[in-house]
């Protein structure tokens, strides 16, 4: 019974809402005009759009009886027209604005899981375009299926690396929909620092440094409790966003490594440096150019090498803000034309710049932010870190010195075509 006379009373009230009201017998044209607008003015608060009010305008208006009572009646109704579309206009803009924003909001979102995604493949060593795409692929999952994004990104990193955390031969990575392990956190970007009073016990290498044969496995262990071990091989000092140790490096040509110890606590050894000479063995060969695909998308993840121009750059006389002059260290082609040619500039920044003090060694740290090709920005994700030499007699600062070369990394998905 309820229902049914709720239904009767909006049905009634419908009808009443729609209908004309003539105006009332003996009114003046001024009285006329005020009653008509009243009612229309009551009916506008239910319309959507313009072509309503307009039609209850010329509806109200047919009903009056006089030219002057018309005449003021669509006077006040134009005043009511400006203002409805005042308000639609700015309900309009309200819902764009939001928009934009969650469009912001959900691009921003991608990019710091394309930059996540990159540091977890970093962090293991890898710099492949293949398995670097393949794992920012990973990152923009669904969100649903956001838990064991970083199960697979690890599994990913520890297959394209050949090794797995206990540096054993890698497993393929488990489904999506069976992975029973718990995400792990990104690790924490740890810079080298100095002055507190806790210390980690330094590396150790199995080897001393000097002439190895080629297959060499090289041990590296600290006598910290639940040390971490990152490395470099590229010249640059180690943070917690290079590779972590997992077992034995292979030592099958020259290389320069660069170890450091990170406690429980988050307090890192000093940098330990040992060179293995390889008698005869080849350069490595660097890529001289990257091939965008055919369709013309530049994928996120991709690398791009990039080399230090210019003068060199000193901790004891350089400040943050400071221009750097940084450039593509290799070609960027699509088919036979070249895109951006080895030599163009790159937009990069001088983050920290600390210099020797005491005991510590000074050092510099650098982002490397984006690079035109084609006449379109693309963003980029990457920089490094370098530290002074630490000996008896004083520390060191920091000096990168022009054609020392570093790997960025796409950070999001460019049609260059």
């Amino acid at each position: 019974m309820k229902t049914v006379s709720a239904f009767a009373f909006f049905a009634a009230f419908t009808v009443v809402s729609g209908a004309q009201v003539p105006p009332a017998p003996g009114l003046s044209p001024a009285g006329e005009a005020q009653q008509a607008f009243a009612v229309t003015q009551a009916r506008s608060m239910m319309i959507t759009n313009q072509a309503q009010l307009q039609g209850i305008i010329a509806s109200q208006a047919a009903l009056l009886t006089s030219v002057q009572a018309r005449s003021i009646f669509l006077a006040e109704a134009a005043s009511l027209q400006a203002r409805v579309a005042a308000n639609q206009g700015a309900m309009f803009a309200a819902q764009t604005a939001a928009f934009g924003a969650m469009q912001r909001f959900r691009t921003l979102q991608k990019e710091l899981q394309v930059r996540s995604a990159i540091l977890c493949m970093r962090s293991r060593g890898v710099d492949s375009a293949p398995a670097m795409q393949g794992a920012v692929k990973l990152a923009l999952l669904d969100s649903a299926k956001l838990s064991r994004r970083s199960v697979m990104l690890h599994a990913a990193a520890a297959q394209a690396s050949g090794q797995t955390s206990s540096g054993q031969p890698a497993a393929q990575p488990a489904s999506p929909d069976t992975a029973p392990l718990p995400a792990e956190p990104p690790p924490m970007m740890i810079r080298p620092t100095f002055g507190n009073a806790l210390n980690v016990e330094k590396p150790t290498f199995s080897l001393p440094p000097g002439k190895v044969q080629p297959g060499t496995r090289i041990s590296i262990r600290s006598e910290t409790h639940y040390a971490t071990l990152y490395y470099t091989t590229n010249g640059w000092t180690p943070t917690t966003e290079s590779a972590k140790y997992t077992g034995p490096i292979t030592i099958n040509s020259s290389t320069h490594l660069e170890v450091i110890a990170v406690g429980p606590n988050f307090v890192r050894s000093n940098v330990e440096h040992a060179d293995y000479q390889v008698p005869n063995s080849p350069a490595p060969v660097l890529e001289p150019t990257v091939v965008v695909p055919e369709d013309g998308m530049l994928r996120a993840g991709t690398p791009v090498r990039v080399a230090f121009a210019g003068k060199e750059i000193d901790s004891e006389t350089a400040a943050v803000g400071d221009e750097i002059t940084v450039v593509l260290d290799e070609e960027i082609r699509l088919g036979g034309a070249v895109l951006a040619a080895k030599g163009a500039p790159v937009h990069a920044a001088l983050t920290i710049a600390d210099p020797a003090h005491g005991g510590a060694p000074g050092d510099l740290v650098f982002e490397i932010h984006s690079v035109e090709i084609a006449g379109k920005r693309v963003p980029l994700f990457g920089g490094e870190t370098l530290e002074g030499a630490k000996g008896v007699l004083g520390s060191k600062n920091a000096k990168i010195k022009p054609g020392m070369s570093a790997m960025a990394f796409v950070a999001a998905d460019t049609q260059l075509k």
